[in-house]
């Protein structure tokens, strides 16, 4: 008897030192003490569909200092709109906690990650996410919630680009005909009208271990 209650204890101690979670994702880079020093690892981390979603990964990183969204069409640099606009692949981090209510809608251009680890980010009481006609966009660790309907403004989409743009449904996350898209551990709820709407053959997209509430909608089409 003592010697099948010692082995027992000895099995459940093999796991007690480990990181592992069983969920594959967090096992890839949670179990790196350093990942801070190694961000770019969660883009080889993506399950399903979206896995060959690469992000920011092969460009420099870009850091986020300021929470205002004062103009749609002429960013201001330390900015989240400003970051997610650029031609270039670009993995998005934040210096500090912050709110970031958008005036309009914050339309990404390609190879973008926005990456919330390590600080308390939350896009909250205005415009949110739009994924248009781009590719490999990876956003982890973000809150959003409360997104309203906005529009009928002008809004850059890139360095060179701004145009109108008409009355957003107010999503949290809209991608519209978007392909590699990886949506991982956020926390989305109470938006005007769904959550993540992945429309117009969107394909190649991966939305996993995020956390959804307060909705009417969740749509694939």
């Amino acid at each position: 008897m003592f010697e099948t209650i010692r082995n027992s204890t000895e099995r459940r101690k093999l796991g007690f030192f480990s990181c592992a979670t069983g969920n594959p994702i967090d096992d890839c880079w949670r179990c790196d003490r350093n990942w801070h020093l190694r961000r770019k690892r969660l883009a080889n981390c993506a399950i399903g569909f979206g896995r060959n979603a690469v992000g920011g990964r092969d460009g420099r990183y870009y850091v986020v200092t300021d929470p205002s969204d004062n103009d749609a069409i002429n960013p201001r640099p330390g900015t989240l709109r400003h970051a997610v606009i650029q031609d270039r692949p670009l993995w998005i981090v934040f210096k500090r906690d912050m709110v970031i209510t958008l005036k309009q809608e914050l339309i990404m251009n390609s190879f973008k990650t926005i990456d919330g680890r390590g600080a308390n980010v939350a896009i909250a009481g205005g415009a949110c996410i739009t994924i248009q006609y781009v590719t490999n966009i990876i956003i982890h660790g973000i809150n959003i919630h409360d997104c309203r309907r906005t529009g009928n403004a002008m809004v850059r989409s890139s360095p060179s680009h701004y145009g109108w743009r008409t009355m957003a449904d107010g999503d949290a996350i809209s991608i519209f005909g978007s392909s590699h898209i990886w949506i991982d551990h956020n926390s989305l709820s109470n938006c005007a009208d769904g959550l993540i709407d992945a429309i117009m053959g969107s394909t190649a997209i991966t939305i996993s271990n995020n956390y959804l509430t307060h909705h009417n909608e969740f749509k694939f089409d």
